[in-house]
């Protein structure tokens, strides 16, 4: 898309699992289009789609989230027993990028792209970021998109830097207002549920609960997750209505879950997104063209007191 502006506009990717399949689709129409967005920022399974748009791996995103999907080692109650997790977190982050799906950590680390992840900090419950640029590659997807991507009571909270991290979406669910700190006040935003989706309490349970135990100030964030997510919810609405974000969302009716393991509705819904972000591209490419002044709405909605960059590693 040479002759667009694209500084000051960001790419958000919320989470959802295996919902980030739709994602997928939508990065690889992307990148087939030439569309050269330098800031990224996500949150779980958002963020692992995040990187190969940065490392500039077309179509791996398909292996990750379609192909390799079914494998054993990919999710189970196996895992639990080998590794206190539902998804099988070692393959995930060390096999699939190192030798089943081969990563490209120093293109990553180098990217004139910018990716920001966002992970929950065990202790507080608040969002803590982190950059990219200038890390080790395999360090970052080892540690920094594991964190990101560490289900609650599912799997085991990731040590960085001497503190716990955990699932990014708790804290920060749908990041563009840490794209708009960054200096973005324009954003292209990619969500995993269909247009008119609201949140609803989530229980942890009892396992839940005690798995927990330990992280007051977590099960604190996951009780009022499902009201963050509906308050970005409302604030993405205006933005959008101001012209200021441009939301791509699945339009066909959602039939994927977030542990979903069926390859051909894997393959269906990436494909869903990439031929649904084809059909607007003219129209987004028309948004980035326009380039209307100013933010649109005002700042955008706190997202928790330690909210910071995390010292690098």
């Amino acid at each position: 898309m040479t002759g667009l502006p694209m500084d000051g506009c960001g790419l958000v990717l919320e989470g959802g699992g295996m919902r980030a399949a739709y994602t997928a689709g939508v990065i690889d129409s992307f990148m087939d289009e030439g569309l050269d967005l330098p800031y990224v920022v996500g949150v779980s399974a958002g963020a692992n789609a995040g990187s190969d748009y940065v490392a500039g791996q077309r179509e791996r995103n398909h292996k990750v989230f379609v192909d390799l999907a079914a494998d054993p080692r990919y999710a189970g109650f196996k895992n639990m027993l080998l590794e206190r997790s539902w998804f099988g977190m070692r393959f995930l982050f060390e096999t699939l990028p190192d030798d089943l799906a081969p990563f490209k950590y120093d293109a990553f680390r180098d990217s004139h792209r910018r990716l920001v992840v966002g992970v929950t900090d065990c202790a507080t419950g608040e969002p803590v970021y982190f950059d990219q640029r200038g890390q080790d590659g395999r360090w970052f997807v080892r540690t920094v998109l594991r964190a990101s991507s560490s289900l609650p009571a599912l799997s085991p909270p990731v040590r960085i830097g001497g503190r716990l991290f955990t699932d990014g979406g708790v804290s920060d669910p749908i990041p563009i207002a840490r794209s708009m700190a960054d200096g973005n006040p324009r954003n292209v935003v990619v969500l995993t549920q269909n247009a008119g989706y609201r949140k609803g309490p989530q229980s942890l349970g009892m396992a839940g609960a005690l798995a927990l135990a330990r992280y007051p100030a977590l099960r604190r964030a996951l009780g009022a997750r499902h009201s963050k997510y509906n308050a970005c919810l409302d604030h993405l609405a205006a933005l959008e209505a101001a012209g200021t974000a441009f939301v791509l969302r699945p339009v066909k009716p959602l039939v994927v879950s977030r542990m979903e393991r069926d390859v051909s509705r894997l393959d269906a819904l990436y494909r869903q997104g990439y031929a649904e972000t084809l059909e607007r591209m003219a129209d987004l490419r028309a948004w980035l063209a326009a380039r209307p002044d100013g933010p649109g709405t005002g700042p955008a909605p706190a997202v928790g007191a330690g909210a910071g960059d995390a010292a690098r590693q």
